[in-house]
């Protein structure tokens, strides 16, 4: 694999190879305002059991150098379970070792040349319903169904990962998404039932999103974000007007992709990551480009149109340069 043979060359000659980190660095937090009857310390413990989780899996067959990982943090705000007490007189228990939650996913890379990153994704799932028990460890297997809480953590890294290596080739995330698309087709099929795994009603929930990547119709969306980071943030600190003229074809084809298959969880996870660094960028830009972004993302985004006329204030700023490039333009190549 080209991306390893370098890595692994570079790590020869500095006398390292051979060191392991997995491609993600996670932060995980937990917020248990809601739990009124559980014993909070359960979930010190969770945290725990998520982190080891999340820092013991390699996703991918390449290699990391520690700059290189993916930033991302994962928050999840859980409640307890209820359901009706068969003591009757309409009273609810909790269901013990059983918990929902809603859990915000947001990851970021590098930004090339420079010490500033860039966000890459942005999810709210409101869908997430587990079983965990004190003393319990999280496993995965690409084989057999091992859990629900596990499955989603598996999931979001492979979708991490599938974006992240997008914005590195054209379609480069192509393998991590269908491992995705594995992984659903492995559910069980009363998990697949469940409201945050379903494809019935187009609910805004983990189906959908993974449906929305891989549906021919947003094949532009996916150039998009190579054009945006690679050709566009990543050659800011080369030739801005031509790196921020980049940005600008793959910002109209986003809005050329919403306009082929509306109102997706793909583009509006595009714009919510996005929105506030774009009308950081365009604040430097000419009256012509700020005009034309206003106008595509007002049309992509309109519930924030106002945001975007915010780039007519000035003030918009470039990447500072104080270290050496980071080596990740090889990532996705097979």
């Amino acid at each position: 694999m080209v991306r390893s043979l370098l890595v692994c060359t570079f790590l020869i000659l500095l006398g390292t190879c051979g060191y392991a980190q997995s491609e993600i660095d996670w932060t995980v937090k937990i917020n248990t305002d809601q739990i009124t009857q559980t014993d909070k310390r359960i979930f010190n413990e969770l945290e725990s059991q998520i982190v080891r989780f999340l820092d013991g899996i390699f996703w991918t067959k390449d290699r990391f150098l520690p700059e290189e990982r993916v930033e991302a943090t994962i928050f999840l705000t859980i409640s307890e379970v209820f359901e009706e007490s068969n003591k009757g007189g309409g009273a609810s228990v909790v269901v013990p070792d059983v918990y929902k939650a809603t859990v915000a996913v947001q990851s970021s890379r590098p930004i090339y040349g420079t010490t500033e990153k860039t966000p890459v994704f942005n999810f709210q799932d409101r869908f997430v319903q587990f079983q965990y028990q004190r003393g319990e460890g999280i496993q995965y297997s690409e084989q057999t169904y091992t859990g629900d809480l596990a499955n989603i953590l598996a999931f979001y890294s492979y979708m991490i990962l599938g974006f992240d290596y997008d914005t590195f080739s054209p379609r480069g995330g192509e393998e991590l998404f269908k491992k995705a698309q594995d992984l659903y087709n492995r559910l069980p099929t009363e998990i697949q039932n469940t409201q945050g795994w379903r494809s019935g009603n187009k609910s805004r929930n983990r189906y959908w999103l993974l449906e929305n990547v891989l549906e021919g119709r947003m094949l532009v969306l996916r150039r998009a974000y190579y054009t945006y980071h690679r050709l566009g943030l990543d050659m800011m600190t080369i030739d801005v007007a031509a790196a921020r003229a980049n940005i600008t074809l793959a910002i109209e084809d986003a809005v050329k992709a919403n306009q082929a298959y509306p109102n997706t969880m793909y583009a509006q996870a595009f714009v919510d990551a996005k929105r506030e660094e774009i009308v950081e960028i365009y604040k430097g830009a000419t009256g012509p480009e700020q005009n034309t972004v206003i106008s595509a993302m007002s049309r992509l985004d309109p519930s924030k149109a106002s945001t975007y006329r915010n780039i007519r204030f000035t003030g918009g700023r470039r990447p500072s340069v104080s270290r050496a490039p980071v080596r990740r333009n090889t990532r996705g190549k097979r």
